[in-house]
């Protein structure tokens, strides 16, 4: 009589575990234990998580504590599985982000899906744990504290390299349309009135002044997560690991990685502190605030067509409305808002799980990492459709500009030095009355020769493109 599952032991006792799984008992309790949010790690922590087993295996083979042999089956048995189409991931790492702190599941996880790939590549069954063991072997100097962080921010390297590009990307966008804009008038605007004129190319390239910001921003937080603990084992004293596995280890995955990585300076404060997170995640928190303050103006700037400002105009994506024929919504910048606010929400999550460590340990770092990924991930995405699907198509209603430009009544704060302040005003409260403009009143009543008022309305005297 046939079985699908076969039975594993682990220091709890027996558990059947699916005959063809490659993950082993661990794996499987964490499975029954955590049926949270049907969700698996996110693919950049798995990755990270194998290239940090492979570079383990190499520096153990090196301190003399794993024999050649087994550090490449494991080698092997990573590459195997990066070789794997990430869709496959999910089932071979089923552990839900939602689960035991430290990522002592996740860990494990991984050292059984590698051991067992490992054996099956020497012709042995899954489950038999020869030549290679899940702890001994694959685990070898190490503990779920000290590889969960390091995975963990790598992970985040890896994710946010996409993120900086994307950024500077969205930041070329607005200053391509900014210079191609620059010889547009329009009505300035503080406290949602009207104030000075100035340059409609003005108010974009400050878009992408902020946005080549925020990619600085978001490089000093990469920087951060290029420190780790590894080599501290459970506490940051180094229990069991070899002093040559410490020093091989971090080249080892900058070779890997291709990111300039560097030890802690004190590991037991790695262990304890998982500051380098919450720096990154608050470098995304800076990012998402100026990304809605940007799209918010845009969808402002575009509103109407016929009762708003409308002064641009945006690609058209998709039917705004089921029951309003012909309508036409900010549709991408409403997305991209919503985006923000999720990450604001999973930065918000990383910030209190980065200040609930206690004594020697964070615990809370499985939804650190995923929160902290997912962030990053629908960011990147994000962007790219705002850039792609928006901001390149982005046009300027000139006529609407125009008009606006020139019927502003705060126009009129370019004749105050000529005029002063007390006739300025009274020229402003009379236009509004009488719903004409300054300039017209202006040359009603012959105030400045008509020369010397064509200059001072000259758009280069009004708004330079760089003020001194």
């Amino acid at each position: 009589m046939t079985t699908d599952y076969r039975i594993e032991k682990d220091s709890l006792g027996d558990i059947r575990v699916p005959k063809k799984a490659l993950y082993g008992a661990q794996t499987m309790r964490a499975i029954q234990n955590y049926p949270i949010s049907g969700r698996t790690a996110h693919p950049a922590l798995i990755r990270a998580y194998l290239r940090l087993k492979s570079a383990a295996a190499s520096a153990n083979a090196k301190a003399g504590v794993l024999s050649p042999n087994s550090a490449r089956l494991i080698t092997q048995a990573v590459n195997e599985l990066l070789k794997m189409p990430i869709t496959e991931w999910s089932l071979i790492f089923p552990v839900d982000p939602y689960q035991a702190g430290a990522g002592t599941s996740q860990n494990m996880n991984m050292n059984e899906v590698i051991a067992n790939v490992g054996n099956r590549l020497a012709g042995k069954k899954l489950g038999t744990y020869h030549p290679l063991h899940p702890n001994d072997h694959v685990n070898r100097s190490q503990s779920t504290n000290d590889t969960f962080p390091t995975a963990m921010r790598m992970a985040l390297l890896d994710a946010s390299l996409p993120l900086a590009g994307e950024l500077k990307a969205l930041a070329a966008s607005f200053l391509k349309k900014s210079q191609a804009w620059m010889k547009i008038p329009k009505s300035g605007r503080t406290h949602l009135q009207d104030a000075v004129p100035m340059r409609l190319g003005q108010e974009i390239a400050a878009y992408a002044t902020v946005l080549n910001r925020c990619a600085v921003w978001l490089e000093q937080g990469r920087n951060e997560l290029r420190e780790l603990g590894i080599g501290g084992s459970a506490a940051g004293t180094g229990l069991t690991v070899p002093p040559v596995y410490r020093k091989t280890i971090i080249p080892e995955l900058s070779k890997l990685t291709g990111e300039k990585l560097r030890p802690a300076s004190n590991l037991c404060e790695a262990m304890q502190s998982q500051s380098p997170v919450v720096f990154y995640s608050s470098m995304l928190r800076l990012m998402s605030l100026e990304l809605t303050r940007i799209c918010n103006d845009l969808r402002l700037l575009a509103s109407g067509p016929h009762t708003g400002l409308a002064e641009i105009l945006l690609p058209a994506v998709q039917p705004g409305s089921s029951i309003m024929p012909g309508k036409v919504n900010p549709s991408i910048l409403e997305m991209a808002n919503q985006t923000w606010y999720s990450v604001l929400g999973y930065e918000q999550t990383v910030t209190y799980a980065v200040q609930a460590g206690q004594l020697e340990l964070n615990v809370m770092m499985p939804i650190m990492a995923y929160s902290a990924l997912e962030a990053t991930q629908v960011a990147t995405q994000a962007i790219q459709v705002l850039r792609l699907r928006c901001i390149d198509g982005l046009e300027p209603n000139e006529p609407r500009l125009k008009r606006y430009f020139e019927s502003t009544p705060q126009i009129a704060t370019a004749l105050s030095p000529r005029l002063g302040y007390e006739t300025t005003a009274k020229l402003v409260k009379e236009s509004l009355e009488r719903g004409c403009s300054v300039i017209d009143l202006v040359k009603e009543r012959k105030l400045i020769p008509l020369h010397d008022l064509e200059k001072l309305l000259k758009i280069d005297a009004l708004a330079p493109v760089n003020p001194k």
